[in-house]
Parts: C-alpha cells; sequence; structure tokens
C-alpha cells in the first residue's frame, strides 16, 4: 500500500463515456485529452438493471443497493402501496466522506448527486448548486451559514429543475445557454473552494450533462424520430456545447488540483434516446394476471388522458405533482388487490414488484417455491412479448433482484428488473398471453440512461494505460478510504489495486 494522498474526485453525472471519447478524438475536448495521456483509463459496472438512484450511492458509500435501500428519486411504502419520494438523508450507508470526517481529515462535498446532507462536518457540503434533480430550493450547507457565502460569490442557479417541458428552438438554446453558463460558474466555484487548500478529500459533482441529455437528446441524435435539423443549422448541439463547456470546466479545475494528490474523474451512466416500454408493463402484467384496473383508477387515467390533450405544457408542469398524489391514492388500493404490479423507475427497465406474505399488509404470493415460480412464470411471459410490426423482442432480459444483490434492504428493492430492447421506439408489445397493448409514451425526456460508465485516475504510483477489466462502482468509495488511510469495514466493493497501488 502506498503512502497517503490527497484525493481530488469530480463526477460528471450521466456524461456518456462514447461521447467523451468521440469529441475528445475529434479535438473538441482538448483538456480531456490531456488528462487521458497522463491517466489510467478504465471502464465501470454499473448497479445491474439500476440507474443513477442506485449508482451515485453506491458510488460513494461502497455498498450495492440491497444494503443502501435507494434504486430510484420514488419507491414504494409498503405499508400503503404509495410510491413516496425517497430523500437523500434516508440513504442507509454513511458516505465514504463521513468516515473520512471521522478520522479527522478534512473534506469538502459540492453537489454529489442525491447525497445527503451532512448534520456537520470536519470541511463544508455545498447541495443543489447545480444539481440535475435538486430537493432543495435553494442551496444548503454544512455548516448552514455558508450558503449566504456562496450565494454572495456564485448567485443562484441560473437553471434550476431542468426536468420541465420545453417548445421552440428559442427555449432549448436558452436552455443551453444557462447550463453552459452554469457549468463555468460552478468551475469557478470549485477552483476557489478548492484552491482555499488544506483538504484531505474533494469530492464535487457537475449534473449538467444530466440535465442536457435528457432533455435535448433528440436534439443532438439525428436518427431520434423528433430530431430537428432546422435547430441543429441554426444553433448547434446542445450535448456537444455543454460537454465542451464542462471540459473548459475540467481544464480549469485540474490546474487548482495540488502536486502529489489523486485525481479521479468519473463519467457515468452513459445516456441515449429514451426509447422505453415502462408505459406498456403495468396493462402487460394485469392481462398475465387476468385483473381488470379498478373503475376509480380508470377514471383518473381517463382525466389524465384528457388534461394531457388540452391543458398547455407549462400547466401540466404545475399541476404535475398534485396529479402524482391523486394517482398514487388510486394505484395504492389497486396494487394491494394485485399479485405484482409495476413500479416508477428509470425508463432503462421495467420495476416490478410483488406482493408477498409478510412483507406487504395484503400478501399474495408466499416465499420460497411460489415466489421462485412466479419469477420463472413472469420472466418466460415477458420474454415471450415481440413488436408485432416488426417480429422482434421487446425484452432483452428479466433479472430477479435477489440473485443480483444480497443485504439487510433488498426489500426496498423491485422483486424483477425488465431490460428492454431500445433499439427503437416501443409503442406496442404482444403475446399470445396478453394480446395486443399500444400506447405513446409521454415523457418530457428524449434522452434516459444506458448501462455505460468510465473513469480517469492519475496521481502518485498511477501507471498510464487501459485497465483490462472493468471496475463495480462499489470499489471506489474503499479506494479513496484506502488513500487517505481511513478504515471502511464492511463494504462491498473491493480497493482499486492499480489506484491503491
Amino acid at each position: 500500500m502506498k503512502p497517503c494522498s490527497p484525493v481530488v474526485f469530480i463526477g460528471l453525472d450521466s456524461a456518456d463515456p462514447a461521447l467523451l471519447l468521440q469529441w475528445e478524438e475529434e479535438g473538441l475536448l482538448p483538456s480531456l485529452g490531456s488528462l487521458r495521456r497522463q491517466s489510467l483509463r478504465g471502464e465501470t459496472i454499473l448497479p445491474s438493471g439500476l440507474g443513477t438512484g442506485a449508482m451515485w450511492v453506491s458510488l460513494y458509500s461502497g455498498v450495492s443497493p440491497a444494503r443502501h435501500g435507494r434504486y430510484f428519486g420514488r419507491q414504494i411504502d409498503d405499508d400503503a402501496y404509495r410510491v413516496v419520494p425517497f430523500r437523500p438523508n434516508a440513504v442507509k450507508q454513511e458516505p465514504v466522506w463521513v468516515a473520512a470526517s471521522h478520522a479527522n481529515k478534512r473534506v469538502a462535498v459540492i453537489d454529489v448527486p442525491v447525497a445527503p446532507l451532512a448534520e456537520s462536518l470536519n470541511g463544508i457540503q455545498i447541495k443543489d448548486w447545480g444539481a440535475h434533480d435538486p430537493v432543495y430550493p435553494t442551496v444548503q450547507t454544512c455548516p448552514p451559514s455558508l450558503a449566504e457565502d456562496v450565494t454572495a460569490r456564485y448567485g443562484t442557479d441560473v437553471v434550476g429543475s431542468c426536468d420541465r417541458p420545453r417548445k421552440g428552438g428559442g427555449a432549448y438554446k436558452e436552455f443551453r445557454d444557462r447550463l453552459v453558463e452554469r457549468v463555468d460558474r460552478k468551475g469557478q466555484l470549485i477552483c476557489d473552494y478548492l484552491q482555499a487548500g488544506g483538504w484531505d478529500l474533494f469530492m464535487a459533482g457537475f449534473g449538467d450533462s444530466h440535465c442536457v441529455a435528457h432533455q435535448a437528446w433528440h436534439l443532438h441524435d439525428s436518427g431520434h424520430p423528433l430530431h430537428d435539423p432546422e435547430f441543429a443549422k441554426a444553433y448547434g448541439d446542445p450535448v456537444k456545447d455543454v460537454y465542451i463547456a464542462l471540459d473548459r470546466a475540467i481544464g480549469q479545475i485540474l490546474q487548482c488540483v495540488p502536486p502529489a494528490t489523486t485525481f479521479i474523474l468519473f463519467s457515468g451512466s452513459g445516456m441515449g434516446p429514451n426509447y422505453t416500454g415502462n408505459h406498456l408493463l403495468d396493462e402487460a402484467l394485469r392481462r398475465l394476471e387476468g385483473i381488470p384496473a379498478t373503475q376509480e383508477h380508470q377514471a383518473i387515467q381517463a382525466v389524465k388522458q384528457v388534461y394531457r390533450k388540452l391543458l398547455p405544457d407549462n400547466v401540466r408542469s404545475w399541476l404535475g405533482p398534485l396529479g402524482d398524489r391523486v394517482d398514487e391514492l388510486s394505484l395504492a388500493g389497486d396494487r394491494a388487490r394485485r399479485m405484482f404490479y409495476s413500479l416508477p423507475h428509470n425508463d432503462l427497465s421495467g420495476a416490478i414488484r410483488f406482493n408477498v406474505v409478510g412483507r406487504e399488509p395484503n400478501g399474495r404470493v408466499k416465499r420460497g417455491d411460489e415466489y421462485d415460480a412466479l419469477c420463472v412464470a413472469l420472466r418466460r411471459a415477458l420474454m415471450e412479448l415481440r413488436n408485432p410490426d416488426t417480429g422482434k423482442p421487446v425484452v432483452t432480459n428479466v433479472l430477479k433482484t435477489s440473485d443480483l444483490y444480497s443485504g439487510k434492504y433488498l426489500d426496498e428493492l423491485p422483486d424483477l428488473l425488465v431490460l428492454w430492447n431500445r433499439e427503437q421506439p416501443i409503442t406496442v408489445i404482444a403475446s399470445e398471453k396478453i394480446g395486443e397493448v399500444r400506447g405513446v409514451r409521454m415523457s418530457k425526456r428524449t434522452g434516459d440512461h444506458i448501462h455505460t460508465g468510465a473513469f480517469f485516475a492519475c496521481g502518485p504510483g498511477i501507471e498510464v494505460g487501459d485497465l483490462d477489466e472493468p471496475v463495480p462502482v462499489e470499489s471506489f468509495a474503499p479506494t479513496i478510504a484506502a488513500l487517505l488511510g481511513v478504515a471502511l469495514p464492511g463494504v462491498d466493493g473491493a480497493t482499486i489495486p492499480a489506484i491503491c497501488g
């Protein structure tokens, strides 16, 4: 084990590794190119079937989702069959920076995605200044008095919640420009606090690559059904512009990193077009079980279809939280009488929950042989689903979470994850068992996550080159702890030898 080293970790939330590589090779990302020439580069293994809500927590805690309990921004409340927001402070495992702080290391944490806000630290934390999915309406800090300094020096977040509908080239141009501005400000903020000096661990994240890919993938991807070539001619590629701004910020940050520091740049999960069958999954499950929706739920769904057609986007966006709560009330009663049902999830995979005896109030599926047999039967039925227009399968795999994960909070996770064939939009699914289910995905997002991640690491004793084997994201927390000389017992990940020595 080599001597302790300060660590600077920068996360590019949902920056696609393939795009980073492509644009670096084209000379558009010179800072990344310079970093790559002096770094160890590796691919990462992300939590199977799950998205960024699980990935980031596993990265900074070192444990699997079954041990930290988070897989998505909204999760099931077993006592009421309702889906409720998952707050970052409900994460069941301490982040690596808390362990470092307890070990008298001085730490700085700035907008690491889906991170809990610490009550006290030997250092500072800044949360929701430029996050993709902010929890709080204004920036929050530890200590609380720091918020005033942050706002006075860098202003407020010029983007805010990015996940809202936009129409017209002008709106997307303004969105792109504000993201670029936010990247520039965040880069300056990071550099200023980094140069304050004395940090043993400095971790920061950029949420802008996440925002732009969700909202503007169709303006980047010429093969997307909603691609607008006229926008491209007039304004260019918003995704590329944000990546170029991020590269500029990386270059600025690298100039501020003290000597003899281990620097890690992480990107992931990757992004692609938002093609999913999640909107069709619950009806398919109903037909497999042979149980129709309640009249209450059918009525609410009919009302939702009307307001989607008649109300302007800004009004729908404003009414969205209220509509979700009303929808959940009807769904709760519906879920209670079923054997299995779908849950909200990242569009990369469908999430299925069983009504398990002893876990849910009205459990209908017994653990053991009955549970296992149902998993096998559902997997077989879902793998038979086809697109009748093309004859191609719409499901590539169905994963049983208990085969993938183990831990105290396994029951917080879905029971099955349905991986979609995302080669093209999914508007119809069919099989002999369910007939045909048709529907168009109503989403503000044209881009969504894929299972790719990468990292670059440079510093004392780290050799330049490419790792042969991908690294689980759970390995980053113990690696950071080892570099700091801090104990991090009981984690799932192992240290990365090529970084720790």
